[in-house]
Protein backbone atom coordinates (compact mmCIF):
# COMPACT_ATOMS: atom_id res chain seq x y z
CA UNK A 1 0.00 0.00 0.00
CA UNK A 2 2.89 2.34 0.75
CA UNK A 3 4.21 1.98 -2.85
CA UNK A 4 0.85 3.04 -4.27
CA UNK A 5 0.80 6.13 -2.06
CA UNK A 6 4.23 7.19 -3.35
CA UNK A 7 3.18 6.70 -7.00
CA UNK A 8 0.20 9.00 -6.50
CA UNK A 9 2.64 11.79 -5.62
CA UNK A 10 4.46 11.56 -8.98
CA UNK A 11 3.44 14.05 -11.67
CA UNK A 12 3.77 11.82 -14.75
CA UNK A 13 3.12 14.66 -17.20
CA UNK A 14 6.00 16.64 -15.72
CA UNK A 15 8.19 13.55 -15.64
CA UNK A 16 7.53 12.69 -19.30
CA UNK A 17 8.33 16.28 -20.36
CA UNK A 18 11.61 16.03 -18.47
CA UNK A 19 12.61 13.08 -20.65
CA UNK A 20 11.06 14.35 -23.90
CA UNK A 21 13.27 13.43 -26.85
CA UNK A 22 15.06 10.62 -25.03
CA UNK A 23 14.86 7.15 -26.60
CA UNK A 24 11.44 5.77 -25.68
CA UNK A 25 12.16 2.30 -27.11
CA UNK A 26 10.20 3.07 -30.30
CA UNK A 27 6.83 1.61 -29.41
CA UNK A 28 3.42 3.23 -29.41
CA UNK A 29 0.06 2.33 -27.94
CA UNK A 30 -3.05 1.36 -29.89
CA UNK A 31 -6.62 0.74 -28.95
CA UNK A 32 -8.01 -2.76 -28.74
CA UNK A 33 -10.03 -2.10 -31.93
CA UNK A 34 -6.90 -1.04 -33.84
CA UNK A 35 -5.03 -4.08 -32.56
CA UNK A 36 -7.80 -6.48 -33.57
CA UNK A 37 -8.02 -4.90 -37.04
CA UNK A 38 -4.30 -5.37 -37.62
CA UNK A 39 -4.41 -8.96 -36.39
CA UNK A 40 -7.45 -9.75 -38.54
CA UNK A 41 -5.82 -8.30 -41.65
CA UNK A 42 -2.56 -10.14 -40.97
CA UNK A 43 -4.45 -13.41 -40.54
CA UNK A 44 -6.30 -12.87 -43.82
CA UNK A 45 -3.04 -12.11 -45.62
CA UNK A 46 -1.42 -15.22 -44.14
CA UNK A 47 -4.38 -17.38 -45.17
CA UNK A 48 -4.18 -16.05 -48.72
CA UNK A 49 -0.44 -16.66 -48.96
CA UNK A 50 -0.75 -20.13 -47.47
CA UNK A 51 -3.54 -21.09 -49.85
CA UNK A 52 -1.60 -19.90 -52.90
CA UNK A 53 1.61 -21.70 -51.95
CA UNK A 54 1.58 -25.41 -52.72
CA UNK A 55 4.29 -27.77 -51.53
CA UNK A 56 5.70 -28.26 -55.02
CA UNK A 57 5.64 -24.53 -55.70
CA UNK A 58 7.45 -23.92 -52.42
CA UNK A 59 10.10 -26.49 -53.27
CA UNK A 60 10.70 -24.98 -56.71
CA UNK A 61 11.05 -21.53 -55.14
CA UNK A 62 13.62 -22.87 -52.68
CA UNK A 63 15.58 -24.45 -55.53
CA UNK A 64 15.53 -21.14 -57.41
CA UNK A 65 16.77 -19.40 -54.29
CA UNK A 66 19.61 -21.93 -54.03
CA UNK A 67 20.63 -21.11 -57.61
CA UNK A 68 20.83 -17.44 -56.67
CA UNK A 69 22.87 -17.86 -53.49
CA UNK A 70 24.97 -21.03 -53.64
CA UNK A 71 27.27 -19.97 -56.53
CA UNK A 72 28.21 -16.83 -54.58
CA UNK A 73 28.88 -18.78 -51.40
CA UNK A 74 30.91 -21.48 -53.16
CA UNK A 75 33.04 -18.79 -54.82
CA UNK A 76 33.67 -17.22 -51.41
CA UNK A 77 34.51 -20.65 -50.01
CA UNK A 78 36.91 -21.54 -52.82
CA UNK A 79 38.83 -18.29 -52.33
CA UNK A 80 38.91 -18.64 -48.55
CA UNK A 81 42.70 -18.74 -48.51
CA UNK A 82 42.92 -15.24 -50.01
CA UNK A 83 43.04 -12.21 -47.73
CA UNK A 84 41.26 -9.82 -50.09
CA UNK A 85 38.33 -9.93 -52.47
CA UNK A 86 38.61 -7.85 -55.63
CA UNK A 87 35.09 -7.01 -56.81
CA UNK A 88 34.89 -3.74 -58.72
CA UNK A 89 31.45 -2.36 -59.65
CA UNK A 90 29.68 -4.81 -57.36
CA UNK A 91 26.83 -2.52 -56.36
CA UNK A 92 24.65 -3.05 -59.49
CA UNK A 93 25.30 -6.80 -59.42
CA UNK A 94 24.29 -7.04 -55.77
CA UNK A 95 21.23 -4.83 -56.27
CA UNK A 96 20.03 -7.03 -59.15
CA UNK A 97 20.50 -10.19 -57.10
CA UNK A 98 18.60 -8.68 -54.15
CA UNK A 99 15.77 -7.72 -56.53
CA UNK A 100 15.66 -11.29 -57.89
CA UNK A 101 15.57 -12.78 -54.41
CA UNK A 102 12.81 -10.42 -53.25
CA UNK A 103 10.79 -11.13 -56.37
CA UNK A 104 11.03 -14.84 -55.64
CA UNK A 105 10.39 -14.67 -51.89
CA UNK A 106 7.94 -11.77 -51.71
CA UNK A 107 6.56 -11.48 -55.21
CA UNK A 108 7.92 -7.93 -55.49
Amino acid sequence: MQVLDKMALIDFDKLSKEFDGVDDFGFSAVSEEEYKAVITNAAKDAEYEASSLTASNYRSQLLELEKMIIPFLTKLYSTGDKEYIYWPNRKPVIEKQIENILKLTRGK
